[in-house]
């Protein structure tokens, strides 16, 4: 405040000496040589007041966050398809040739009624698999489950949730398998898969299941951890695949439903704090 009152006494003074209306007989003690110093004194003392002002310190600008994920969405399947393929979605097909695939049907026990997807996939000899990839989503960190209905203990095939999607040759699946009662994590590069980890269940009563996926981030290391019937199984450490598509595999000769495929993308690697002002 009072180096604004200086610069406006000084350029009140300049305003008054150029139209002759100084005090007294300041107006004649000045030669033409005296107004130019006066003038350039003046100048610097305003422009030194302004940079003094314009260097204190400045209380930083709060930085945008999202108050909403980026990605919140559910599939139930219950919008008819006339392809067989629920609305929204792609399927791909890897390894060997299989017989079967993915689509819509009506079951009065979907968790969401009436309708469901189904999976029945035969392979054969050699290793097949195929994937239903929704369309148009990509994530790196992502909350992924799904709802699914099997009979333990009788299919040799593996079902489940596919993430980090590049193409239908490379993809992470984590996979129930009936059969041995395990969830398995895969790594699948170049249609070939690699076992990044498996554990024993015990199943819930139930005819459907929850199947859920965690991928996340601390400081710089990557992890995934899986969940069955809302218990922990698993924590696997791959970075082999960043951001990818999201969906449902199916692996060998089996039968799967599902219902409620939800995917949230997570917050929690991103800065919540505004930056040091230093």
């Amino acid at each position: 405040m009072k180096q604004d009152r200086l610069s406006q006494s000084v350029r009140h003074f300049i305003h008054r000496l150029i139209l002759g209306k100084g005090c007294g007989d300041t107006q004649n003690n000045f030669t033409g040589r005296g107004l130019i110093v006066v003038v350039a004194i003046s100048l610097f003392v305003i422009g030194a007041s302004e940079g003094y002002a314009g260097d204190q310190p400045q209380e930083l600008p709060k930085p945008f966050h999202k108050t909403t994920p980026p990605l919140f969405q559910e599939w139930n399947f219950d919008q008819p398809s006339s392809n067989g393929l629920p609305e929204g979605f792609t399927q791909a097909i890897g390894g060997a040739s299989g017989e079967g695939g993915w689509s819509v049907k009506e079951d009065a026990s979907a968790p969401s009624r009436p309708r469901l997807v189904e999976q029945r996939l035969h392979c054969g000899e050699g290793w097949c698999y195929q994937l239903l990839v929704v369309e148009g989503v990509e994530a790196e960190y992502v909350d992924l489950s799904v709802r699914m209905k099997l009979n333990l203990g009788t299919p040799s095939g593996q079902a489940g949730l596919a993430y980090g999607i590049q193409d239908h040759n490379n993809f992470y699946a984590a996979v129930v398998e009936p059969k041995t009662n395990e969830v398995v994590a895969y790594v699948v590069k170049d249609g070939q898969p690699t076992e990044l980890a498996r554990e024993s269940l015990i199943p819930q009563p139930s005819d459907w299941h929850f199947l859920r996926i965690q991928r996340n981030t601390i400081v710089s290391k990557e992890f995934t951890e899986i969940f069955f019937d809302h218990h922990l199984m698993l924590g696997v450490y791959d970075q082999s695949f960043k951001k990818g598509k999201l969906g449902l595999v199916a692996i060998g000769d089996g039968g799967f439903s599902f219902d409620n495929l939800r995917a949230m993308e997570l917050m929690s690697n991103r800065p919540l704090s505004r930056p040091s002002a230093y």
